[in-house]
Order: structure tokens, then C-alpha cells, then sequence
């Protein structure tokens, strides 16, 4: 949800500073700057892919497809990565392993996913098409699997091999698929959910890569509660050529917001400062002109509204720096008891 919260952030940015109003759900579905995004490994702020494992991960498989990115979230899990899944993905993508299908019937459904079984829906897909289940029959093996009933296991399997030898595919063939289907069932993930996953990566990454200031400004907005994750991002920008400029009480909003390539760092991300604090800041601002010292602001919001410590707070990372070039940090600080009497 807070991934969604941030698209849609950033979407109302680039429409702010470009008039360009972006759906979402229409983005180009192949763009390459996208996928070279994912390939360097710049994934901090990209939903599902920002720890370090996952990072290596994605560097390797250098993914061309939402159904690539979809794969890879379903098998970075525990049971896919100590069954060796990942590596073997990754070879099979760029031609150091052979793609082989038991079947050719089993071509269609596991072709994009390089011949490993990954989703749940292709194990139902593979008991329907190879040996004529219905739809409602392969939900009842797939639940049977991934529960290990041994009982119903056993009537599955000769179920499916006398189904399979009806539409010509040889008993020992079918009876040896039967045998991988059972293993690959304990991994296999929902397909739905995965792609619905890959969907938000796709969009968290495509736009970093077209959109990076506003993107990275709606990224620091939601964490701006976490000061971890607030000085990961700045790293980020800076990493990424994109400075953030420090706070400043006549200029900062509640959010971080974009300055042409910049970024203005946001009010609600400086410790001590509430929220209502804020609001009535900003309120002050636009109503009576710009704050001209910290003796004015003392004066502009009692000390109900902007107490002793959000003062300190506003001092120390530099939001009244603009403001008055003669007073440094420490001087204010040391005023600051005789002009809160």
C-alpha cells in the first residue's frame, strides 16, 4: 500500500511540473530504459527488489519481461533458492543451459519461465491440457500436492498417466512428469499474485528511470518517518546526480518536493516537528510573508505550536540557515532561552 501511495505521489508530481498526467496501467510494457534501470542494479526504492540479495539477483538475470520480473519474485523464496531454482533460471534466460521439455505439449505452458515450473496455475494447465482434467480437477491436484496427501496422491497419479496416455503421451513419460510436478509443487507460487507484484515493481522502476527527481521526492516523502531509510534515498540521489537541498522554513513544504533537478527537502522529515506545527508554519508563511529571524518565528507560532525541542530541531539540520547568513547554528541555539522567555 505505501508503494501505491508512492506511485500515485509521483504521478501527481510530474503532473505538477510537467502537465503531463501518466496512467499508470499504460505504460509502455517493454521500455528499454526500464529494463537497463534493472540491469545496473539502481534499485533502491524499487518495490521487491531493494535487499541485497535480491539486488545480485536481478544484475544477473538482467530481466527482459514483466513475466521475467514476475518469476523471480515467486522464486526468491526459501523452498526455490535451496532447490538451486534461481541459478538455473538465470543460466536457462541466457543460453548456458538447454531448455528441455519432457512433452511438447508442455512447450506452450512453461516456455516463459524457460521450462521451470514456477506458477501454480501452470501445474493445473499442464494436468489439463496433458491428461483432461477439468479446471475445478486441477485445483483439487494442485491443493493435493502442496498438501503432500499421500492418499490422494496416489489416485492423482494414475488419474493423470491414464488421462495423459489418452492424448498419446507415453506411461513412463507421463508417469515421470507426474514425479516433478509433485516436486515442483511444494515451491510453485500463485502466478496472480506474482504478476500483480511484478506489475507495481514494473511501475516503481519505470519510473525511476524516466521521472528520477519526482520519483525519488514521493520515495523520501512516504519514509519520512524512518531516518534510516530517509538517508539510504539522499545517498541515492547523490549517487544519482540529483542533490537534496537541506530544509528551509521559508521555502520547504510538508513533503519533499522537486526543484527543477533538486530536491527540497520536506518539514515532516525533521525530528520533533508535528504535524500541526507544520501546517500552522506554513500557514504563517503564505499569510504574513516570509519568516525574517528566529526572534519573528518565536513570535508567528507560540510555543503550544512550535515548542522548545522543534525550535532545536529546525536549528540544528539547518532550516534557518537561509534565513538570517550573519547567525550560525550555535549562536541561535545559545539565543534561543532568552527569546522563548
Amino acid at each position: 500500500l505505501k508503494n501505491l501511495t508512492m506511485i500515485d505521489k509521483a504521478l501527481e508530481l510530474v503532473e505538477v511540473n510537467s502537465g503531463e498526467r501518466i496512467d499508470p496501467d499504460r505504460m509502455p510494457p517493454e521500455d528499454p530504459e526500464t529494463f537497463a534501470l534493472l540491469a545496473r542494479g539502481d534499485l533502491e526504492g524499487i518495490f521487491q527488489l531493494e535487499s541485497s540479495g535480491m539486488r545480485q539477483i536481478v544484475r544477473d538475470l538482467r530481466p527482459s519481461s514483466l513475466e521475467d520480473i514476475s518469476s523471480i519474485l515467486a522464486l526468491y523464496r526459501p523452498g526455490p533458492l535451496d532447490a538451486g531454482l534461481i541459478p538455473k533460471f538465470i543460466n536457462r534466460k541466457h543460453g548456458r543451459e538447454a531448455i528441455d521439455f519432457a512433452h511438447a505439449a508442455l512447450e506452450p505452458i512453461l516456455k516463459e519461465t524457460y521450462g521451470i515450473m514456477v506458477y501454480q496455475e501452470q501445474i493445473m494447465k499442464i494436468a489439463q491440457d496433458l491428461a483432461g482434467y477439468s479446471l475445478g480437477e486441477a485445483d483439487l491436484l494442485r491443493r493435493a500436492m502442496g498438501k503432500k496427501k499421500v492418499s490422494e496422491m496416489q489416485k492423482h497419479r494414475s488419474i493423470f498417466v491414464e488421462g495423459a496416455s489418452r492424448s498419446g503421451v507415453d506411461t513412463r513419460v507421463a508417469d515421470e512428469l507426474f514425479d516433478q510436478m509433485v516436486l515442483f509443487a511444494e515451491y510453485c507460487f500463485n502466478k496472480s499474485h506474482s504478476t500483480a507484484y511484478g506489475a507495481v515493481t514494473y511501475q516503481t522502476a519505470y519510473l525511476k528511470a524516466h521521472y528520477p527527481v519526482a520519483y525519488m521526492a514521493s520515495l523520501l516523502t512516504v519514509n519520512a518517518g524512518s531516518s534510516d531509510k530517509v538517508q539510504r534515498y539522499i545517498s541515492n540521489c547523490n549517487s544519482m546526480g540529483i542533490e537534496v537541498m537541506p530544509p528551509d522554513v521559508n521555502a520547504s513544504g510538508i513533503d519533499f518536493t522537486p526543484a527543477g533537478d533538486r530536491i527540497l527537502f520536506g518539514l515532516s522529515a525533521v525530528r520533533n516537528l508535528g504535524d500541526g506545527a507544520i501546517r500552522q508554519l506554513i500557514a504563517s508563511r503564505d499569510s504574513d510573508g516570509p519568516f525574517r529571524s528566529l526572534a519573528d518565528l518565536c513570535d508567528r507560532l507560540p510555543s503550544n505550536v512550535l515548542n522548545r525541542r522543534g525550535l532545536e530541531s529546525l536549528i540544528h539540520c539547518g532550516a534557518l540557515d537561509a534565513m538570517d547568513p550573519e547567525a550560525n547554528r550555535a549562536q541561535l541555539i545559545a539565543d534561543l532561552e532568552l527569546l522563548i522567555n
